[in-house]
């Protein structure tokens, strides 16, 4: 519970920056990361498996940036944050979700181009919920 608070208040924090300034901060990312994994290593829910996530979401999402799309450095920092949360079990899930929720937004409010981190958000909180059933 106390892992699903934090991530809840640190992404609530970046996504409302992302939208308002169009960026995703690396002093908050960066120590939000060692905090989630010592908070997962304390709660003995680290794993390899979450290795495997974070590696499997920078692979993918470098892709966007190597293509030179609206995806910036934050965005790859944040979806490995986001898949240090849910874990190896949920990537799918997540990926999924957080692409059709961007997408989604982007079609209503007619825009090319928006803030990823609330997707990712809603995402990950939504493969967490998934995962946990």
């Amino acid at each position: 519970m106390v892992i699903l608070l934090f991530f809840i208040a640190i992404s609530g924090i970046v996504s409302y920056i992302d939208i308002k300034k169009g960026l995703i901060l690396d002093k908050i990312i960066f120590p939000s990361f060692i905090t989630l994994v010592l908070l997962k290593y304390l709660y003995g829910t680290l794993s390899l498996d979450d290795v495997i996530s974070v590696v499997i979401v920078l692979v993918i999402f470098v892709i966007p940036i190597v293509l030179n799309m609206a995806f910036g450095g934050g965005d790859l920092r944040f979806g490995a944050f986001c898949a240090l949360f849910i874990g190896l079990p949920n990537i799918g899930y997540f990926i999924m979700i957080a692409g059709g929720l961007h997408l989604l937004l982007l079609l209503l409010l007619k825009k090319e181009s928006f803030a990823f981190a609330p997707a990712m958000s809603l995402g990950a909180i939504a493969a967490y919920g998934i995962g946990n059933l």
